[in-house]
């Protein structure tokens, strides 16, 4: 069995997710049967999207998420591009101009890869809003035009969650042209996105997902999301943890005996304890549809 090793985006110790007040854009694409808002950029889903309306390819074009008021941002990861399946498509931006709201102005320059990017300032910037405007793209092999899935902003403020460092797992699957399923997506705050194991001979019994944490930190519950939570339709499909173990750095372990099946976060009240990590691995599935791989969609663990 391969292991599978991915780095988190890079989290401050201290580091919560903001949540967004409002979107703005320059344009927005729709046509009658279908339209990209500003707003699919804050709604927790990577598999809608905001697309740009101007003429051309995007560049020039702009997108702008108000706080609420002002914030330390510390991390904004982006889902570039269009996720909700055939990602190479679409035109993805390349060099992006962060413009904060004191005027002050900042590069993001993104790779041409399907996996969320994170852009970490050199220390906390105050601001109440910031403006994302595409100074060059890569190109789609389909259509024209430019696109974000999900922005996700952090500030300063103290997390109640524990700041997970890191993800390892047993395997995972390859990513194809419905998606990608790389460990870090298990702990990515955003619950369309998922991890799903690649060992062709087995169903998931006994593959595992490792979360590091960045110190060792006393952990009350875990919030879990098993399965692939795009849709109820959606989640019946694939393989989904039934029974899980989890082994904590002293040794230790817990088990639990998972929910029912439902597209939503579940909780799980743990015995306190002290670690610097947790190992998930699964003890039994239930059977999907169509697809015999064992996915994750999101988890979590309460300080």
């Amino acid at each position: 069995m391969t292991i599978a090793t991915l780095a988190l985006l890079a989290s401050p110790a201290l580091a919560a997710p903001v949540k967004i007040a409002g979107v703005t854009a320059k344009s927005s694409y729709s046509n009658a049967d279908v339209s990209y808002p500003a707003e699919n950029v804050k709604d927790g889903k990577s598999g809608t999207a905001w697309f740009e309306g101007d003429p051309g390819s995007g560049v020039g074009s702009w997108i702008e998420v108000d706080l609420g008021g002002s914030h330390n941002v510390t991390k904004i990861v982006m889902f570039a591009g269009d996720w909700s399946g055939g990602w190479a498509k679409a035109n993805r931006p390349k060099e992006v101009e962060i413009k904060w709201s004191d005027g002050t102005l900042a590069t993001w320059n993104l790779t041409d890869e399907y996996k969320a990017q994170a852009f970490v300032p050199p220390s906390p910037k105050a601001t109440a809003t910031i403006r994302f405007k595409v100074n060059s793209i890569y190109n789609g092999t389909t259509f024209p035009d430019t696109g974000i899935s999900e922005l996700v902003v952090y500030d300063d403020q103290p997390n109640t969650s524990a700041t997970i460092k890191g993800v390892t797992a047993s395997s995972e699957a390859k990513p194809d042209a419905d998606g990608a399923y790389s460990a870090a997506q298990a702990a990515d705050e955003v619950r369309d996105t998922f991890w799903c194991e690649g060992n062709k001979a087995s169903d998931g019994t006994g593959e595992w997902l490792q979360f590091t944490f960045d110190q060792p930190t006393r952990l009350t519950a875990m919030s879990l999301c098993d399965g692939m939570c795009s849709t109820s339709d959606i989640l019946k499909k694939g393989n989904a943890p039934s029974k899980a173990t989890l082994t904590f750095s002293d040794g230790s372990s817990q088990q639990i005996e998972l929910k029912s099946l439902v597209p939503l976060s579940q909780k799980y009240t743990l015995n306190p304890v002290t670690t610097s990590s947790v190992k998930l691995r699964i003890d039994a599935v239930r059977k999907g549809t169509e697809f015999d791989d064992s996915c994750v969609s999101e988890v979590s663990f309460a300080k």
